[in-house]
């Protein structure tokens, strides 16, 4: 008997070398470089993202209507709580006429002026008025807006922007309510409808 396999013979493997690395689009080089700049593109955005946030929600502005009040009533010189409301709300008693660089600066001197600290924060606030709305003014002295009716003590005939002469622009049987900042005139009447 013969020990010969009759399978063929297979000749040995060869390994064909490997190719040479060579820099493409797709190199660890470039990936670095690209990963690199999309971590920097997303810090600044979240660092911006942030200060915008921080700004704008806890930092007030001129022009924006608040709810304010004392946080102790027998403490009017403290710290009030002041949240950011619509100006068409009833709720927004105050506008805020100016922001203070720090709580030495005093407010405006023409005009009915709340000085408040909210926080960091130092402001001058006033009366949220509209013209055709009435108000009655609260215990705290600040005015509240009300349904007109033939009670309703207040009603803003006009409002006129800028600080005009004196006497020159209310309708007459109406007083004046003039603010320096923002430079505008309110004037009061009594409400006539039912």
């Amino acid at each position: 008997m013969s020990t010969e396999s009759t399978d063929p013979v297979e000749p040995p493997a060869t390994v064909a070398p490997a190719p040479e690395e060579t820099e493409t689009d797709e190199s660890p080089k470039k990936n670095n470089w690209l990963k690199f700049v999309i971590v920097g593109v997303l810090a600044v955005v979240l660092v911006g993202g942030g200060v915008w946030a921080l700004t704008s929600l806890n930092g007030t502005k001129v022009g924006d209507c608040v709810s304010a009040s004392p946080k102790d009533v027998d403490k009017p010189d403290g710290d009030w709580n002041v949240a950011s409301e619509s100006c068409g709300d009833t709720s927004a008693t105050h506008r805020v006429a100016k922001v203070l660089k720090s709580a030495d600066e005093p407010c405006p001197d023409e005009g009915i002026y709340e000085p408040v600290k909210n926080g960091g924060e130092s402001l001058c606030l006033m009366p949220n008025l509209a013209e055709g709305n009435c108000y009655t003014s609260g215990d705290d002295g600040a005015f509240k807006k009300e349904a007109c009716t033939q009670e309703s003590p207040v009603k803003i005939v006009k409002k006129v922007d800028g600080l005009p002469e004196e006497g020159t622009v209310c309708p007459e049987g109406s007083s004046e309510l003039r603010f320096s900042e923002p430079a505008s005139v309110y004037c009061m009447g009594v409400h006539e409808g039912s």
